[in-house]
């Protein structure tokens, strides 16, 4: 394996740096040796004049900071050396890599960080229609198109692997060139030069990213929080309480940015009102504040939340995550991902009250149980599902916004896991309406990774390899392909063991039942369906909810169902009341 070394850390080396620093240890090298050959001759030459005791102990401790600086020397050119080779075959590796990725792209492929290939829609469409709809072609000639694409993978995982061993070589290697200096206090210096932070990784995984944060000192840590707080707050794999500091300390930071271009986008209107660019922005810029608003309402109601994550640039909204409890500390964890509609500025409210009644509902349960177990819910709007404006409803029959936010969603999980005291952390993954969706295609790409469970509700499906083929608003086949066009076939695929993914339909629900995304969860064997009928358990009745927005009302058996997955009671939701 590539010990988690990715296509982007790989694409964003730098051989020239390297070899600049062999260089530049080149140069110091050449300035040392210089400088002790006249030293040594000026030594040599002191016996005339400079003789008795005081004479001889100075020439005794100026032999051994000569040998000492040799050595010094002596590690500067091993050093140069060791640079230049790594940066030849950094460089060599980052080509294979480049070449590799440039020709799984040549076949249309989709190609993850990690090196994973897979057939894009577009792809698979354009393959149906090649084959004029036959499906026996079409089996075999997708068939074909998976080994190819899974030999790409292969290959990619390969060059992967050979770029984590440069690394680690050059590491290795220049290390060892400089094992054997001395340290500085063995010179006699009355000083020893600050040792300065490693610098932030880029496009790092969140393990690295872990890793770089657990290597500096607290007052190192504090320095980067007061002066990068956007880059942060937003980094996976840090503490909760290190998120939640640097981007608290946005709000204000980002509410002056907004503000002030706003006002440049008025100025403009002003001059020019049939400017649409300056509409356009104007409009956007209005959205993002209240977005921000909305956010910090929620962070001054409720004090004690972790803000995870606040990004007001990069999306086509804002995005942000709110987390109640701590989730470095959580026995279990729950990450909500919501639907499309949903935005900071009209829906976080509601996200932050359901995520505060899961919580209590799981707790509940777990004390219910005699485990006493700690919590933590997570309000997860951290991408841009399809709105309901003119411009972007058109985009709800699609996957593309579900596979960003996968994408981001996937790295989410990851970052718990790695910033998690506990050896392994309880997370589960819950996914509503097309936010189902969002979190199936993380889970496909994450492989599971850090999730023990997945719930979805109110799902159109869990991904399909031709979009909306079994839609009754998408296009129509002349067969239906059913289990065929799922691309998820097994928990395997999701990286979950059997029995440990979960669907929920309310009746009179018709999202649920359109099977947009390949089939709809509720006509899938291999999922546990949770029954969503009135229950009574332990004197509380749980009534039964109706339609789509009903599934997290904690008065309803839909919501009891999953606080007891959340908890890590699964048998509460499956068979209640035994």
């Amino acid at each position: 394996m590539s010990d988690h070394l990715t296509i982007p850390d790989v694409l964003g080396w730098n051989p020239e740096a390297l070899t600049e620093q062999a260089r530049e240890w080149h140069r110091q090298a050449t300035t040392l040796g210089h400088i002790l050959d006249d030293r040594n001759r000026a030594v040599d030459s002191s016996h005339e004049f400079f003789q008795g005791s005081g004479g001889d102990t100075a020439r005794t401790r100026f032999t051994e900071v000569r040998d000492r600086a040799r050595k010094v020397l002596e590690a500067l050119r091993l050093g140069s050396d060791a640079a230049g080779i790594a940066s030849m075959n950094f460089a060599s590796a980052k080509g294979l890599v480049e070449r590799r990725k440039h020709s799984a792209e040549a076949k249309g492929l989709h190609i993850d960080d990690d090196g994973t290939c897979h057939l894009t829609e577009s792809t698979r469409v354009a393959l149906y229609l090649a084959v004029g709809g036959n499906r026996d072609k079409y089996t075999t000639a997708l068939a074909a198109l998976q080994t190819d694409c899974d030999d790409e993978t292969t290959v990619l995982r390969k060059v992967l692997d050979n770029a984590a061993l440069v690394d680690t070589n050059a590491v290795t290697a220049i290390a060892a060139a400089f094992e054997t200096v001395p340290p500085p206090d063995s010179f006699g210096n009355a000083t020893t030069p600050a040792v300065q932070p490693t610098p932030r990784p880029e496009n790092a995984t969140p393990e690295r990213i872990r890793h770089w944060w657990d290597a500096l000192t607290p007052q190192q840590q504090q320095r980067e929080i007061d002066t990068h707080p956007a880059d942060i707050g937003n980094l996976d794999g840090l503490p909760a309480t290190v998120r939640d500091r640097a981007n608290r300390t946005m709000i204000p930071l980002e509410h002056d940015r907004l503000t002030t271009e706003l006002e440049v986008a008025d100025a403009a209107l002003t001059t020019d009102p049939s400017d649409l660019n300056a509409v356009r922005r104007s409009t956007d810029l209005r959205k993002r504040l209240a977005d921000l608003d909305a956010v910090d309402q929620a962070t001054r109601d409720h004090p004690e939340a972790k803000l995870l994550l606040l990004d007001l640039k990069t999306g086509r909204q804002g995005r942000a995550a709110l987390a109640f409890g701590d989730p470095d500390t959580a026995d279990h964890i729950a990450v909500t991902t919501p639907g499309m509609s949903t935005n900071l500025r009209d829906s976080l409210n509601s996200k932050v009250t359901e995520a505060i009644a899961l919580k209590r509902q799981a707790e509940r349960q777990s004390t219910t149980a005699q485990q006493d177990r700690s919590i933590a819910t997570i309000a997860w709007l951290g991408y841009d599902p399809p709105q309901m404006d003119i411009g972007d409803i058109g985009m709800a029959g699609n996957q593309s916004r579900a596979e960003e936010g996968g994408r981001l969603l996937a790295r989410f999980y990851d970052g718990l896991d790695v910033a998690g005291t506990k050896n392994e952390p309880h997370i589960t993954a819950l996914g509503h309406s097309y936010g189902s969706l969002t979190t199936s295609l993380a889970l496909q790409q994450a492989h599971g990774r850090g999730v023990d469970n997945a719930v979805f509700y109110g799902s159109p499906g869990l991904g399909g390899r031709v979009p909306n083929i079994e839609s009754p608003i998408g296009a129509h086949f002349p067969f239906d392909l059913g289990r065929f066009n799922d691309s998820v076939q097994s928990a395997a695929d999701l990286g979950l063991p059997p029995g440990h993914v979960f669907e929920m339909t309310n009746r009179a629900d018709p999202i649920a039942t359109l099977g947009s995304f390949g089939r709809s969860p509720d006509s899938i064997r291999w999922i546990t369906h949770l029954a969503t009928s009135a229950i009574t358990v332990d004197g509380i009745t749980y009534t039964e909810g109706t339609g789509h927005s009903a599934y997290p009302d904690m008065s309803h058996r839909s919501g009891y169902n999953l606080a007891a997955v959340v908890a890590g009671l699964p048998d509460n939701a499956i068979h209640p009341g035994r």
